[in-house]
């Protein structure tokens, strides 16, 4: 990340921080640590805090590392602005950290205020520099995806469909965070179908979240093999129209409950159950997790201008989703298929079922 982006970042802490009387507000969590920095905070993906603990001053940042980080940090992360204080590794590093009700922290913390909310709120803000990453992202992670689905056998099995999307992704430089992958055994019975050893046979389903430091684009793109049954491809075009009615309920100043209840009720319109959209959760906003929080019929969060999205309507063993960055006059995909068969919906270019 450029020192420019980082300062840019800084400022609206600083507004922040004299909006709550506050001195300095430490960041711990990887989200928020990848996002103040522009990198990777993570060793293990599976930890939700960082590697490095970001203090964030009015007028300076420092990072809390121990000698096992420090200068892979210095050298491959960080901006160059950033002030180092390195511990041993068999140490903590919150002797380092201040502490007092005058001092944020991102989580629930009995020696610190906690203003989580406050900073995931910034975090949803995109600014120029990340919008322009997160479509890198998103052209990358397409690519990648479709190549894969695009090469794959049906006597495959899940798990080797996995590898080589992974593949794909790890030659673009992306890390797989989420990676499902569903066959016709297990595609109508699992919403979240981590791959198995099971034969994709007759139709495949691949999903994926991509990250790239810290950054998140999520797409889904299904393929069958040889004719596609007439009742599928109609599931697919309707479930195609619910997604559509989130999209058109996408735009700045509404809410999310407002785009919600677009799609929910579009499910019913298309013919599916009334309780259909009850099985999986429909989305919401992304970024620096693969979604920040689900979206529901309760949702009061505004959708503000780069703001980055991604809903996931599905039904009947299907699933369409794509990740898009709301803009002043609507939204645009920054993820989006090249190769991909496409079809026509609501004025949209949208991915349909690959026939292989």
């Amino acid at each position: 990340m450029s020192q420019a982006e980082q300062r840019e970042k800084r400022a609206r802490i600083k507004a922040l921080l004299a909006e709550k009387g506050l001195e300095a507000v430490v960041l711990r969590k990887g989200a928020n640590v990848a996002w103040i920095i522009g990198g990777r905070a993570h060793i293990p993906t599976t930890l939700e805090l960082s590697c490095m603990d970001v203090i964030v001053y009015p007028d300076r940042i420092v990072v809390v590392t121990n000698k096992i980080e420090a200068q892979r940090l210095k050298d491959e992360e960080l901006s160059g602005d950033e002030e180092l204080i390195v511990v041993n590794w068999f140490e903590g590093r919150d002797a380092q950290l201040p502490k007092g009700p005058k001092i944020g922290i991102d989580g629930v913390d009995s020696e610190r205020t906690n203003i989580q909310g406050e900073i995931e709120n910034l975090r949803r803000k995109l600014n120029e520099f990340e919008v322009a990453r997160l479509r890198e992202i998103g052209r990358d992670a397409t690519q990648a995806l479709e190549e894969a689905m695009l090469n794959i056998d049906n006597d495959e099995s899940e798990v080797e469909v996995a590898g080589e999307i992974a593949e794909e992704l790890w030659e673009r430089n992306l890390e797989p965070v989420v990676l499902l992958i569903a066959g016709e055994d297990r595609i109508k019975k699992y919403r979240h179908p981590l791959p198995t050893t099971a034969k994709v046979g007759t139709l495949v389903m691949g999903v994926i979240c991509a990250r790239r430091k810290g950054l998140i684009a999520s797409v889904t793109r299904l393929a069958h093999f040889g004719e596609l049954d007439n009742e599928v491809r109609d599931d697919y075009r309707k479930l195609l129209n619910v997604e559509a009615a989130f999209l058109d309920g996408t735009k700045p100043g509404a809410t999310l409950a407002e785009a919600f209840k677009a799609g929910q009720v579009e499910y019913l319109k298309q013919g599916f159950d009334r309780d259909e959209w009850t099985n999986h959760h429909q989305g919401g906003p992304t970024g620096y997790l693969p979604r920040d929080f689900t979206a529901h019929e309760k949702t009061t969060q505004l959708i503000e201008v780069r703001n980055a999205i991604a809903w996931n309507p599905s039904a009947a063993g299907l699933k369409v989703e794509d990740t898009l960055v709301v803009t002043e006059g609507g939204f645009e995909f920054v993820t989006g298929a090249s190769k991909w068969p496409n079809l026509e919906i609501a004025g949209r270019s949208r991915p349909d079922i690959a026939i292989r």
